[in-house]
C-alpha cells in the first residue's frame, strides 16, 4: 500500500502533458528534494525530503519511460546513517535514475556532529575542553572548515625500547597521563618505508607501556629468517614487519602533547581538548567532527547489481573512520591495506604460503573503507561531485562493479586513498564471473591533499581489474604514490613468474599529470605496479603519455615493482626528481617491459634486485631536471591532466608555479617553460616588472612564454582571473651573460642532467 501511495503522490505532481510526453520522448521526470523539504508532491513548489524523493523514484522506476532526475536543492543534508541505493533504485528500460544538484546549487551530504559547550581547562591559559556523548569517537576535527591535526609528539627526555607486550620507557612521564589509554604509538616506516603503522595503548604503569593486541603481534610478522631482511622469501612475501630495534616516531592523541592548532579526544572522560592558535576562542568558531562512516552506499549483489544510476554535482563531507582506535589498530602492509584479527599475520591473506592456510590470494588483507562505496554496480556514474573532509578513503568501487564512470570530480582533504577500484580477495575469478571488476573508467578527476592522515594511501589505487581506463586525472600533493596498479605479486620472481597469478588484463593509465608526490614516505612512485599485469603483450598494461615531476622520495618514478610483467611504457615525460632516483625501474620485476619514446631526466630502467628478463628500451630522450622549451615534449605536456572541459576544477584554486626552465637565461631574453598548476586560459606572465613578450598556455600545467631582456634574478608571476602566483617554489629566473649548458651528470650509475649556470 505504501508503494502505491508514493507512486500516486509522485504521478499527481506531474502534469498530464508531461506524463504523455514521457511515453513518447525521453524528457526527464523531475523529483525535487531539499534539506528542509516537507512537501508531499516532491515538486519545485513543494520539495520533499531526500528519503521521500528516493522512495518516489524507486516507485516510478519499474514503469519509467525517461530518465528520473531527483534534483537536490542547495544546503546541507545531514545524515546519521548511510544513504543506501539498492537494486530497486536502478534505472530501467534503458534510462537512468539521476541524483543531481539543482542548477547553481551546492547540496552537501554531511555526517558532521557539532562540538559545543567549550570551557577553558582549569590551570591552562588556552586549552579548551568539550564533552561528547559516551561512546562517541572521531579521528578528525574541523574548525571553520579546516582539518586540525591530532596532538602528536614524544614526552620530553624519553626514549623507548620494545618488549613482548609493548614498550618500556626511560622515564615515568606517561604514567601520570590520565588519558594515556586514548593514545597510540606511531611508527613511520614501521613495516617498510612505504608505511606508517600504529597501535593503541591499553595500559601504562611506571615505565611499562602495554600496547593493544592483536595489533602488537600483527605488527611483528612471523618471517622465516631474520625479520629485518626485506627479501626473505617467507609467508609474508618478504615483508619484514616492525623491527625490534625501532622506537615510536610519535605518540598520537594525548592531551599532554597539545600544542596550538591541535586537538585530542579522551575516550575515558568522553571529552575533546583543543588548543586554538592565537587568541581565538572556540565559542567564535564552527567546530565539527564526523559522526558516521558511510555517507552513500550503492550496493547490489552479483545476481542483482545496481545499475543505471548517476550521482552528479553533490558534495560528500564529514564522514570518518575509527577502526584504528580498536585493538586491531593499524598494522599497515601496503597502500593502507592492513591486518585485522588475532594471528592475522599468520593467516590473513597468506593462502598456501602459511600453515594452516589462510584466505586466498596472498595479500588479501583488510581494505581501508571509503566514505562513499559502490559494490556490484553496472553503469553507475559518479560525475561532477566533490569529496572533501573525509576520514577514510574517498570513493571505493569493488565486488564485481562494471562499466562504471568516475569523471570530473574533486577529491581533497581525504585521510586515506582518494579512489579505490577493485578487490584483492579473488585473484583468478572464472572468465565472466560477476566478481571481476572490468570496463570501468576514472577520468578527468582532480585529486590533491589525499592520504593526509593514513600516509600510505594512494591517489588512485587499482587491485585486480580488467579493461580499466585511468586517464586525464591530475594528482597533486600526495605523501606516497600517485597511481598504483595491480596487487599481490611479492612472491613472484623471474625464477617463478607465475607464483602469484591474477586476472589483470587490458588496463590503461594514460594522459595523467602527477606532481609533488612521494612527499613523506618512500619506496613508491608516480605510477607504481605490483604483480603480473597481463599474461601476454596483447593484454598488457599500457602506461602512456603521462607527465610526472617533483617526486620527493621516489626511487623509480615509473615503478614496475615485484613480479610486474607485460607493461608497455611509452611517451611519458618525467623530470625534476631527486639525484638518487630513476625515471623507471623496479625490484624483483619479472620482466616483459617495453619502454619507447619516453622523455626522462634520469637513467633507467634500473632493476637492482634479482634478475629480470625481456626489458626493451628504444628512443629515450634525456631532458634537463628543469626542462626548457627546446627539449620539452609539448604534445605530451599539452594533453596530460584534465581535459579542457574539466579544468575549472583546478583553475578555481588559482595558479601555482613550481618550476621555471631554464633557470638561467641569456640577458637578451628568450623562450621559457613555466610548470605548475591552474594556468587558466588567458593567463598573463611577468618577469620581474616586465610583461612577457608572448604567452601560450599549453595546458593547466604548462605555459610557454618569451621573457624580455633583463638582468639579475627576477621573480616570475602568473596571473589568472583567480589570482596571482608569485615567484615561490622555484618561480624565478636568473639572467646571465653566458648561461651554461645543460650537462650530463654521471655518478653511481645514474645519468641525469643538471642546469649549470
Amino acid at each position: 500500500m505504501r508503494w502505491i501511495a508514493v507512486l500516486a503522490v509522485t504521478l499527481s505532481a506531474l502534469p498530464a502533458s508531461a506524463a504523455l510526453a514521457a511515453r513518447s520522448a525521453p524528457a526527464a521526470t523531475i523529483i525535487v528534494v531539499s534539506p528542509d523539504g516537507a512537501g508531499s508532491s516532491c515538486s519545485q513548489a513543494e520539495p520533499c525530503t531526500l528519503a521521500s524523493g528516493q522512495a518516489a523514484a524507486r516507485a516510478l522506476a519499474p514503469i519509467m519511460q525517461s530518465d528520473i532526475d531527483v534534483v537536490l536543492e542547495g544546503g546541507t543534508y545531514q545524515v546519521r546513517h548511510a544513504i543506501r541505493l539498492g537494486p530497486s533504485d536502478s534505472g530501467t528500460h534503458g534510462f537512468a535514475v539521476v541524483y543531481r544538484a539543482a542548477a547553481g546549487a551546492r547540496p552537501v551530504i554531511s555526517g558532521a556532529h557539532a562540538i559545543t559547550g567549550w570551557h577553558r581547562v582549569p590551570g591552562t591559559s588556552n586549552t579548551w575542553s568539550a564533552s561528547v556523548p559516551r561512546g562517541f569517537d572521531t579521528r578528525q576535527l574541523y574548525v571553520d572548515g579546516h582539518r586540525l591535526p591530532m596532538a602528536t609528539g614524544l614526552p620530553a627526555g624519553t626514549t623507548f625500547l620494545q618488549t613482548a607486550t609493548g614498550l618500556t620507557a626511560t622515564s615515568t612521564a606517561m604514567a601520570s597521563w590520565p588519558d594515556a589509554t586514548s593514545a597510540q604509538v606511531v611508527f613511520r616506516g614501521g613495516n617498510g618505508p612505504w608505511t606508517q603503522t600504529s597501535c593503541p595503548i591499553t595500559a601504562v604503569g611506571g615505565t611499562g607501556i602495554t600496547v593493544a593486541q592483536p595489533c602488537w603481534d600483527n605488527m611483528h610478522l612471523k618471517a622465516l629468517g631474520v625479520q629485518e631482511l626485506a627479501w626473505v622469501d617467507d609467508p609474508m612475501g618478504g615483508f619484514g614487519g616492525l623491527a625490534m630495534w625501532k622506537s615510536p616516531t610519535a605518540i598520537e592523541n594525548a592531551a599532554e602533547l597539545l600544542t596550538p592548532g591541535h586537538w585530542s579526544i579522551d575516550h575515558v572522560r568522553h571529552t575533546i581538548s583543543y588548543e586554538p592558535t592565537g587568541n581565538r576562542r572556540p565559542a567564535g568558531q564552527s567546530i565539527v567532527a564526523p559522526a558516521v562512516q558511510t555517507l552513500l552506499k550503492v550496493a547490489g549483489n552479483h545476481a542483482h547489481p545496481v545499475h543505471d544510476v548517476t550521482i552528479e554535482g553533490i558534495t560528500f563531507s564529514y564522514a570518518g573512520w575509527t577502526a584504528t582506535d580498536s585493538r586491531n589498530g593499524f598494522p599497515q602492509m601496503q597502500a593502507d591495506w592492513y591486518l585485522v584479527g588475532a594471528d592475522a599475520n599468520d593467516s590473513e591473506g597468506t593462502c598456501r604460503y602459511s600453515k594452516p592456510t589462510g584466505s586466498c590470494p596472498f595479500a588479501s588483507w583488510t581494505r581501508t573503507p571509503a566514505n562513499v562505496v559502490l559494490t556490484s554496480t553496472r553503469r553507475v556514474h559518479v560525475v561532477g561531485d566533490t569529496f572533501r573532509h573525509l576520514g577514510g578513503a574517498g570513493l571505493d568501487i569493488y565486488d564485481g562493479s562494471r562499466h562504471d564512470l568516475v569523471e570530473g570530480n574533486e577529491f581533497s582533504d581525504i585521510s586515506a586513498s582518494g579512489i579505490q577500484l577493485g578487490s584483492t580477495d579473488d585473484a583468478l575469478p572464472p572468465a565472466g564471473h560477476a566478481a571481476l571488476e572490468s570496463f570501468n573508467t576514472i577520468s578527468d578527476n582532480y585529486l590533491h591533499n589525499v592520504a593526509n592522515q593514513y600516509l600510505g594511501g594512494i591517489g588512485i589505487w587499482l587491485g585486480y581489474t580488467q579493461h580499466s581506463l585511468i586517464s586525464h586525472n591530475q594528482i597533486d600533493d600526495v605523501p606516497y604514490t600517485g597511481i598504483s596498479v595491480g596487487w599481490g605479486g611479492w612472491h613472484g620472481t623471474l625464477a617463478e613468474p607465475d607464483r602469484d597469478p591474477n586476472s589483470n588484463a587490458y588496463n590503461v593509465v594514460a594522459n595523467n599529470l602527477i606532481s609533488n608526490y612521494m612527499s613523506t614516505l618512500g619506496d613508491g612512485g608516480a605510477i607504481y605496479t605490483n604483480g603480473s599485469q597481463a599474461t601476454s603483450w596483447p593484454t598488457a598494461l599500457h602506461i602512456t603519455d603521462n607527465v610526472a615531476y617533483n617526486g620527493k622520495n621516489t626511487d623509480f618514478s615509473l615503478y614496475t615493482d615485484a613480479a610486474s610483467q607485460y607493461v608497455d611504457i611509452a611517451r611519458n615525460f618525467v623530470f625534476d626528481q631527486p639525484f638518487d632516483s630513476f625515471a623507471s625501474g623496479g625490484c624483483r620485476t619479472v620482466g616483459h617491459i617495453r619502454l619507447d619514446d619516453n622523455y626522462f631526466s634520469q637513467g633507467g630502467p634500473i632493476y637492482p634486485c634479482f634478475p629480470h628478463t625481456d626489458v626493451a628500451t628504444t628512443k629515450t630522450t634525456t631532458v634537463c631536471e628543469i626542462p626548457d622549451p627546446s627539449e620539452a615534449p609539448t604534445n605530451i605536456a599539452r594533453h596530460a591532466g584534465l581535459d579542457p572541459a574539466y579544468r575549472q576544477l583546478v583553475d578555481r584554486h588559482g595558479p601555482r608555479i613550481d618550476l621555471v626552465g631554464p633557470t638561467h637565461l641569456d640577458v637578451a631574453g628568450g623562450p621559457v617553460l613555466i610548470t605548475g598548476s591552474g594556468f587558466a586560459k588567458g593567463a598573463a606572465v611577468r618577469f620581474g616588472g616586465k610583461d612577457a613578450l608572448s604567452v601560450k598556455v599549453l595546458s593547466d600545467a604548462f605555459i610557454l612564454a618569451k621573457a624580455p631582456p633583463g638582468s639579475g634574478t627576477v621573480p616570475v608571476t602568473v596571473t589568472t582571473r583567480y589570482g596571482t602566483a608569485r615567484g615561490a617554489h622555484g618561480g624565478s629566473l636568473a639572467y646571465t651573460a653566458n648561461p651554461g649548458p645543460c650537462l650530463d651528470y654521471v655518478g653511481t650509475g645514474i645519468t641525469t642532467k643538471l642546469f649549470l649556470g
